[in-house]
C-alpha cells in the first residue's frame, strides 16, 4: 500500500472512453493506482466509448456532459470544488489548458498534464496555438508528464520556461495475464497482426497496398485488429486487391493481445504515432515488430531496430519486403519480452505518486 493520506481520490479526465492509446493506458494506471490503495474516478466530457462498460465495472465514472470544450473550466471547477480530489490527471491538450485554467479556484488540488504524442506533429495541437498556451497556462499545472524523452524534447522545442515542469514516466502497459505467453506452439512463421484504431492516421491502407506487392505465395496472413471510419473503405479496397483471402478483419477486441499470442509479427503502418503503446504489448508477447518511421519514441523503444525493423512512412514496398524478412528471420523471444519490463503497470504507478506525494509537501 502507497502512503494512506492519498485514500481520497485521484481523477482521470478525459474526453470519453474511446479504444485509442491513451484511453487505454489511463485504464491500465487507474488499476495500478486503485491497486495501491488509491481511489480513482474518471473525469468524462461524454460517457462513451468501448472502454466504458469495462471502466464502470471497477471505478465511478463522473460524466461532465460538456458539449463543447469551453464549457469544461467551471464544470471541473465546480467538481473539483464538491469532491476535493487530492489529484486529477489530464489528457490532450485542449484538456489540459481548461484544467490549467480551473485550477485557479482550488490550488490545492495538484494537477498532473499528461502528454501522450509530440505536440509538433498532432493534427489536434496546432503548434504555434501549442507552444504560446502551454507557455503560460501549463506553469499552472503541478507536474507535466511526458511518455517518452522525444515528447519531453518536442514540448522543451516549442515553448518557454517549462523545463522544470516536464517528468518523463512511460506508459503502464500490464502483459497478458490469462495466456502462457511462453507457449509458441500455435505460431506458424506466416501470421501478422495490425493492431488500432482504423482511421487516416494510422494508415493501414498502407498495410494493404503492401500486401498487394508480395508475390501470391509469398503473402502471409494479415489481420487488422480494431474499427474505425476507413474499415468499409479498407474492406472494398482488399476485394479490389484480391486479398480477401489473406487479409481478415476482426473489428473491435478487447483483448488484442491474446491475437498476438499466436502471429509472429506485430505492422505499424501509421502516418503519425503517440507512444505506440501497441509495439510494447507485442514485446511482451515475444513478436517482431514492423513500424514506419512514425515517432523518435519508436526509435527509443526499439533500441535502434534491435528489436523491430524500422521503415519509411508511406513506402509500402519497404513494408513489404520488412514484413517478409522479420517473418524470415524470427527475433529472440526472450529478448522481445525483456525489453518490456520498464513499463510494468506498478513501477509507473508509484512514479505517479511519488511526484503527487512529494507536491503535497512542497
Amino acid at each position: 500500500m502507497f502512503d494512506t493520506a492519498l485514500s481520497t481520490s485521484i481523477a482521470i479526465l478525459l474526453p470519453n472512453l474511446k479504444f485509442g492509446g491513451a484511453e487505454k493506458v489511463a485504464l491500465s494506471l487507474a488499476r495500478a493506482l486503485a491497486a495501491e490503495g488509491v481511489q480513482v474516478e474518471f473525469l468524462l466530457m461524454s460517457r462513451q466509448g468501448e472502454f466504458l462498460e469495462a471502466a464502470e465495472r471497477e471505478f465511478p465514472v463522473v460524466d461532465l456532459a460538456c458539449r463543447r470544450t469551453w464549457q469544461l473550466p467551471l464544470k471541473l471547477m465546480a467538481y473539483t470544488l464538491r469532491r476535493r480530489p487530492v489529484a486529477i490527471l489530464s489528457s490532450f491538450w485542449k484538456l489540459n489548458v481548461c484544467a490549467c485554467v480551473a485550477r485557479l479556484a482550488a490550488p490545492r488540488t495538484r494537477l498532473l498534464l499528461w502528454e501522450h504524442s509530440q505536440p509538433s506533429r498532432s493534427a489536434n495541437s496546432p503548434t504555434l496555438l501549442y507552444g504560446f498556451t502551454s507557455s503560460i497556462l501549463y506553469r499552472l499545472s503541478t507536474r507535466v508528464i511526458c511518455v517518452s524523452s522525444g515528447v519531453r524534447d518536442d514540448i522543451l522545442s516549442i515553448t518557454l520556461g517549462l523545463r522544470r515542469k516536464l517528468s518523463v514516466i512511460l506508459n503502464p502497459i500490464p502483459p497478458p495475464v490469462d495466456a502462457n505467453v511462453a507457449n509458441r506452439s500455435m505460431r506458424t512463421g506466416r501470421n501478422v497482426v495490425w493492431v488500432g484504431r482504423l482511421d487516416e492516421p494510422k494508415n493501414p491502407l498502407l498495410a494493404l497496398e503492401s500486401w498487394a506487392l508480395m508475390a501470391q505465395q509469398e503473402r502471409p496472413m494479415l489481420r487488422f485488429i480494431g474499427d474505425g471510419p476507413l474499415r468499409s473503405v479498407l474492406e472494398d479496397r482488399c476485394r479490389e486487391l484480391g486479398l480477401a483471402h489473406c487479409v481478415e478483419f476482426l473489428g473491435f477486441q478487447p483483448a488484442p493481445q491474446q491475437w498476438m499470442l499466436t502471429a509472429d509479427v506485430l505492422l505499424l503502418t501509421s502516418n503519425r504515432e503517440g507512444m505506440g503503446n501497441v509495439l510494447v504489448e507485442a514485446l511482451q508477447c515475444g513478436l517482431g515488430i514492423v513500424v514506419t518511421d512514425c515517432n523518435l519514441a519508436i526509435r527509443e523503444l526499439l533500441d535502434r531496430e534491435r528489436h523491430g525493423r524500422i521503415v519509411p512512412k508511406g513506402d509500402a514496398r519497404a513494408v513489404a519486403t520488412a514484413v517478409l524478412a522479420e517473418l524470415a528471420h524470427p527475433r529472440l523471444f526472450e529478448a522481445q519480452v525483456s525489453a518490456a519490463i520498464p513499463f510494468e503497470p506498478r513501477t509507473v504507478a508509484l512514479q505517479f505518486l511519488s511526484i503527487v506525494s512529494n507536491a503535497r509537501r512542497v
